[in-house]
C-alpha cells in the first residue's frame, strides 16, 4: 500500500495535466481540482446507492469524514437508485464510473454505502476494483456481505436491524397483538430487509408476520392498508420509497403520511424520520456506522492487511422514542428501556419547579435563584427548537430544489413528467448543457465554475412564463418542460433560451461565450415514459455536439438497418 502511494504521488501531476489537455477539468464531485500531493496520505472514493439529498447519505458523509481526518481526499459518486433502478441507469452508471477512474489517480479504498452500490461494486469488483480494498457499510443483505468479505480485499459493516429487541419491547407494550406488519418496497434495499423481516417469524412463532408492500400499491391502497390495523398488529416501518403509482417518497415524507393514517403506534429500526411520526425503537445509527467503514478504511491507509480487518455485524444502535407519539397512544415511559433517548420531551411542572420547590423550604433567596437558572433554561430550549426547526426547513428544502442554483431539482422533474403524461396533454422536453464546460472548471476553477452554472439557471428562469418550467439536472445538464407540443412554439422558446445562454459570461477578469447544445424530444411522438423522453432529448443533443455543438436539434428516430 506505502509503495503504491508513492507512485501514485509521482503520478499526479502528470494525471492533473493530462486531465487539462484531454477532457477540460476534473470532475465536479472531487472535493478538490488537483490537491497538493505533499498534503494527501491517501485517496477513498465513496460509492453511494442513492443521491446526497436522501436522508441517511449526509449522515454517513459526516461519518467517514470524520473518521478519515483532514489528510485523506474523499471523492464521492451517486448511483441515484431512489429515483432511476434500471438496468439502463446502472450501465450507465458503470460506464460513466470506468471513464472517471480511468481518468484520475487511482484510490486506496474504496467505500460503498448501502446495497445496491455493494451488488454493483461485488458485480464489476474485477473490472473495476480488482486490486483495490473495499470496505461496505449499511448493507442489508447479511448473507452476500459475509460471502463478499471471504474475499481478503473486502470487509465492511453490516446494517443488522434490530427486529428482535424492537418486536420484544413492543409485545411489552401490545400484550394482545396477533401478528407483525412490516412496511416494505421492492427495492435492492428493500428485498435485502424482507428476507431479514420473515426470518423473525421463527424466533416469534406466536406472531404472524405479514408485509405491507408499497411497491404493489396505489398510494390510497397504502394509506387505507395502514389505516386499518388495529391493536392485534404491531406496525414496523422498514422501507418506503415508491409505491404502486411510482410515486418516489424521502423517507420524512413516507412516514409522515403513513403516521398520519395509522391507528396504532409505529414502530422504527432506522434512525432517519425520528421525529416525524414513528413511535421508536431500538435504532441503527447512519452516522456512527459510516465512521467504523471510515475508521477500517484509515486501518487500510495504514498499512493494515484488509484481510486482518473482521466485518461488524452489529452496528452501532441506541432505544430512542418521540414523546409527541408517546402521548398520542398513551405510553408511559416507565414501560420503555431506561437507557431510551426520548426526543421531543415536555417537562413536567415538578420536573421544571422541583429544585426550586425544595430551595424555597430552605430560603426564599435560593428560590429565586432558581426561577432565574430556570429562564435561562427556557431560552435556550426556545434557542434549540429553532435550530432544528430550521434545519426541517432546509432538509424540505434540498429535498425539492438544488442547492447551488436553486432551480427545481432532478426528483421534482422525475415527478412533473409522471403529472404530464398522466394528464394526456402533449409537452415537450429540454436538455442542454455547456459544451466544453470542463474547460471553465480547470482554468478559472470550481469557484467560477459554480457562478456559471448559477448564471445558466438565472437566465432559464428568465424564459418561465407559465409554459416553460427549468430544472437542474446534474453536474451543467439542465433540463426543462414546456407545456406545448406545437414545432413552431417550441422552436420560439429555443431560440429565445439559446439567445440568452449565449451572452458573454463573467469569467476571472474577461467576458467568454459559452456554446450551448440544446436537444429537442416531444410527448408522445417521441417517447411514452420519462426514460424514453430523456433519452430521446440525450440523443438530439449528442446530434448538436456531434455536428459541430452550440445549436438545437430535435429528436429523429434512427433510421432501420
Amino acid at each position: 500500500m506505502i509503495e503504491r502511494r508513492w507512485i501514485q504521488k509521482g503520478y499526479r501531476i502528470f494525471f492533473a495535466i493530462a486531465l487539462l489537455i484531454c477532457v477540460g477539468g476534473i470532475p465536479a464531485y472531487a472535493e478538490e481540482l488537483v490537491p497538493d500531493a505533499g498534503e494527501i496520505t491517501g485517496r477513498v472514493l465513496f460509492i453511494s446507492s442513492y443521491s446526497y439529498a436522501w436522508e441517511t447519505v449526509p449522515e454517513q458523509i459526516r461519518g467517514i469524514k470524520e473518521a478519515l481526518g483532514a489528510g485523506v481526499q474523499l471523492d464521492y459518486q451517486f448511483m441515484d437508485t431512489k429515483n432511476v433502478e434500471t438496468a439502463e441507469s446502472e450501465q450507465l452508471f458503470y460506464q460513466t464510473l470506468t471513464y472517471y477512474l480511468k481518468m484520475v489517480p487511482a484510490y486506496d479504498v474504496v467505500i460503498v454505502g448501502d446495497d445496491a452500490a455493494f451488488q454493483f461494486a461485488m458485480t464489476y469488483r474485477d473490472e473495476l476494483f480488482a486490486q483495490t480494498p473495499v470496505v461496505f457499510e449499511g448493507v442489508n443483505n447479511r448473507e452476500l456481505a459475509k460471502k463478499a468479505a471471504a474475499d481478503p480485499l473486502v470487509t465492511g459493516v453490516v446494517e443488522t436491524l434490530s427486529y428482535e429487541n424492537t418486536i420484544t419491547l413492543a409485545k411489552k407494550l401490545y400484550p394482545d397483538a396477533r401478528q407483525v406488519v412490516g412496511i416494505l418496497d421492492d427495492t435492492v434495499t428493500g428485498e435485502g430487509e424482507r428476507k431479514e423481516f420473515q426470518y423473525y417469524d421463527t424466533v416469534f412463532p406466536e406472531l404472524d408476520f405479514v408485509e405491507i408492500d408499497a411497491s404493489k400499491l396505489s398510494q390510497e391502497e397504502l394509506k387505507r392498508q395502514v389505516a386499518a390495523l388495529g391493536e392485534e398488529s404491531i406496525l414496523v416501518y422498514i422501507m418506503c420509497s415508491r409505491d404502486g403509482d411510482g410515486n418516489v417518497y424521502a423517507a420524512a415524507e413516507a412516514i409522515q403520511m403513513l403516521s398520519d393514517v395509522a391507528q396504532i403506534p409505529m414502530f422504527s429500526i432506522v434512525s432517519h424520520g425520528m421525529g416525524k411520526g414513528f413511535l421508536g425503537g431500538e435504532i441503527v445509527s447512519q452516522e456512527q456506522m459510516g465512521k467504523r467503514a471510515g475508521e477500517m478504511a484509515v486501518q487500510i491507509l495504514e498499512g493494515t492487511d484488509c484481510a486482518g480487518i473482521s466485518i461488524v455485524m452489529e452496528p452501532p444502535k441506541v432505544y430512542c422514542f418521540d414523546e409527541n407519539v408517546m402521548r398520542r397512544f398513551g405510553i408511559s415511559a416507565s414501560k420503555l428501556p431506561g437507557d431510551a433517548v426520548i426526543i421531543n420531551h415536555r417537562e413536567t411542572f415538578w420536573e421544571k419547579n422541583r429544585d426550586t420547590i425544595r430551595a424555597t423550604l430552605v430560603i426564599a433567596a435560593v428560590a429565586l435563584a432558581m426561577v432565574a437558572w430556570l429562564a435561562v433554561d427556557n431560552m435556550r430550549r426556545r434557542k434549540m427548537n429553532e435550530v432544528i426547526t430550521r434545519a426541517n426547513e432546509k432538509l424540505s428544502y434540498s429535498a425539492h430544489y438544488d442547492v447551488l442554483t436553486h432551480l427545481k431539482n432532478r426528483s421534482v422533474f422525475m415527478e412533473d413528467i409522471r403529472q404530464r403524461i398522466a394528464s394526456g396533454e402533449e409537452f415537450t422536453v429540454f436538455m442542454y448543457d455547456l459544451d466544453n464546460f470542463k474547460r471553465v472548471n480547470d482554468t478559472y476553477g470550481h469557484n467560477t465554475g459554480d457562478e456559471v452554472l448559477r448564471e445558466v439557471a438565472l437566465r432559464s428562469l428568465a424564459v418561465e412564463d407559465g409554459h416553460f418550467t427549468p430544472y437542474r439536472l446534474a453536474g451543467d445538464e439542465f433540463v426543462a418542460l414546456i407545456d406545448c407540443g406545437d414545432y413552431r412554439v417550441i422552436e420560439r422558446y429555443a431560440s429565445g433560451l439559446m439567445e440568452r445562454l449565449q451572452k458573454p459570461c463573467r469569467m476571472g477578469e474577461a467576458d467568454e461565450t459559452l456554446g450551448v447544445s440544446l436537444g429537442i424530444a416531444v410527448w408522445p411522438e417521441h417517447g411514452a415514459d420519462a426514460t424514453e423522453l430523456l433519452a430521446a432529448a440525450d440523443a438530439a443533443m449528442y446530434t448538436v455536439k456531434k455536428n459541430g455543438k452550440n445549436g438545437y436539434a430535435f429528436y429523429k428516430e434512427p433510421c432501420a438497418p
